[in-house]
């Protein structure tokens, strides 16, 4: 029986290029020729010249030497050819560097072609912009999309790997319900999977990747979490990264944990992408000015409980107040780490430890809450906690602490948890992703399961959430974090 019909090959997004980059020399040469016939042919500023033969062959040259420039900001990759704002950004990008470009040629080879004065340079930067965005997103962004909605608007997307629900999706009776047009999958080694699902399936080996991507016009990228265990999975990641289109991984619990996402689904399951952290420019100063002025309200609000807690700590339990210890914060750099003490002095750490490596190396735990006979991911009887200690931990309130970590900027009030530094041994390439963003109070993981999310899956929320980010995002999480702190849920 055959699962998967593999579609005759459409049309090379490389001949649509050709075309495309036909359209950009034409629209090149027309705004540099416009920008010259403005200032110097048209009579209208004095000017008189002539538009001579080695000026219409440099012309030509200059063009076609253009869309180089244009293939360095990606404008001949089907993302960004289907996008608006970042099409036209990198229009206006590629035509600045481009005049930049002839400003130096000229300095040195002595023929000022088309900046000859500042008027010629800025008619015809503005003719260039404005012709080449018209063209672009007017005309071929719209046919573009005007063909993805006559196949019923879905997305065209491949598998490099197996999936676990493969065979369920396959058996689908509307396949593309989902928003996705699955169209095959690419095998990372011989065999993987048109031994289990037939050679039919199979579009070919992921060392052709770019090949397929270009020859059935692909849109996006799935990975399934499992193919991440692999020896060679960062590799095959980087390889689907470089082709420009968003690269997605694929969890069957990111379903329940993610389940407002419903328009990234292959078969009722979400995946984050793979994409560069949202968090830069502007918005690195907005989160932190946030971070410094509600850290410091709460703390300001808080200081007679803040009081309160340390007295209890330091009466109810030998040792110290606060718990410090070191923990990786952003790109992996070591920074103090404050909580309210909460385990007896002196604790060995091998418990931990041995949990740790379990816990991220995805091994079962057989952890269960037996007041809620449900499965954990975290000791819900740690033997070295203090009586205070369960307190605290209970309500949370040992985390106070870390708002001087904000303060202080090792921390930010959501993002991912800090991990310990010998957790970071144990890490697999693609979870050291989590250390793109400084760490958090809050987060996904904590509103969205805690205790009960596998740390796979928690690594995937907080991808999700470093490739997401905005001050709503962050709002939301912080709103929601209220409820899960007062109800002490996933506590432990």
């Amino acid at each position: 029986m055959k699962f998967c019909t593999v579609p005759r090959k459409s049309r090379s997004v490389f001949a649509r290029g050709y075309f495309l980059w036909l359209l950009d020399v034409g629209c090149l040469s027309l705004s540099l020729y416009l920008g010259w016939w403005l200032r110097l042919g048209s009579g209208f500023f004095g000017g008189v010249g002539e538009f001579t033969a080695p000026r219409l062959i440099a012309l030509v040259v200059i063009s076609v030497l253009w869309t180089a420039v244009f293939n360095m900001e990606g404008l001949y990759r089907r993302p960004k050819i289907i996008s608006t704002a970042g099409q036209i950004i990198s229009i206006a990008k590629g035509v600045t560097l481009g005049y930049l470009l002839l400003l130096a040629a000229s300095f040195v080879f002595k023929y000022y072609y088309f900046v000859e004065t500042r008027l010629v340079f800025a008619s015809g930067w503005g003719v260039a912009v404005i012709l080449l965005s018209l063209v672009r997103v007017g005309l071929v962004r719209t046919a573009i999309r005007r063909r993805a909605t006559h196949r019923e608007g879905a997305k065209r997307a491949i598998v490099v790997g197996a999936l676990p629900f493969t065979r369920t999706y396959l058996e689908s009776k509307n396949p593309v319900a989902s928003g996705y047009e699955v169209l095959g999958f690419v095998e990372t080694r011989e065999g993987e999977i048109s031994s289990y699902l037939g050679p039919d399936c199979v579009l070919g080996q992921v060392n052709r990747l770019d090949e397929i991507v270009s020859d059935y016009e692909i849109e996006e990228i799935f990975i399934p979490i499992g193919l991440l265990e692999d020896r060679g999975a960062f590799e095959v990641v980087n390889r689907c990264s470089r082709t420009g289109l968003p690269v997605r991984m694929v969890s069957d619990i990111f379903q329940i944990l993610m389940p407002e996402e419903p328009k990234e689904k292959i078969e009722g399951v979400t995946g984050p992408g793979l994409g560069e952290p949202a968090l830069k420019g502007m918005g690195v100063v907005a989160k932190r000015s946030v971070d410094v002025a509600v850290a410091g309200m709460v703390v300001f609000i808080f200081a007679p409980l803040l009081a309160v807690i340390a007295l209890m700590v330091r009466l109810l339990s030998p040792g110290p107040v606060l718990f410090r210890q070191i923990r990786a914060g952003k790109d992996g750099n070591p920074f103090t780490f404050y909580k309210f003490r909460t385990m007896r002095q002196d604790s060995d750490d091998t418990l931990h430890r041995e949990y740790a490596t379990n816990f991220i190396g995805g091994k079962e735990l057989r952890l269960r809450d037996e007041d809620k006979d449900e499965k954990v991911y975290k000791m819900p009887n740690d033997p070295r906690i203090t009586s205070i200690g369960r307190i605290l931990r209970k309500t949370s309130l040992d985390e106070l602490p870390q708002l001087f970590n904000v303060i202080k900027g090792d921390m930010s009030l959501v993002g991912p948890r800090p991990p310990i530094a010998y957790e970071l041994t144990i890490y697999k390439e693609w979870h050291k992703r989590r250390l793109r963003a400084k760490p958090g109070i809050t987060g996904l993981w904590q509103v969205s399961g805690r205790s009960s999310v596998p740390f796979h899956d928690m690594v995937l929320l907080d991808l999700y959430y470093i490739n997401r980010w905005s001050l709503l995002l962050d709002l939301q999480i912080m709103v929601k974090t209220i409820p899960v702190v007062l109800y002490g849920k996933g506590a432990y």
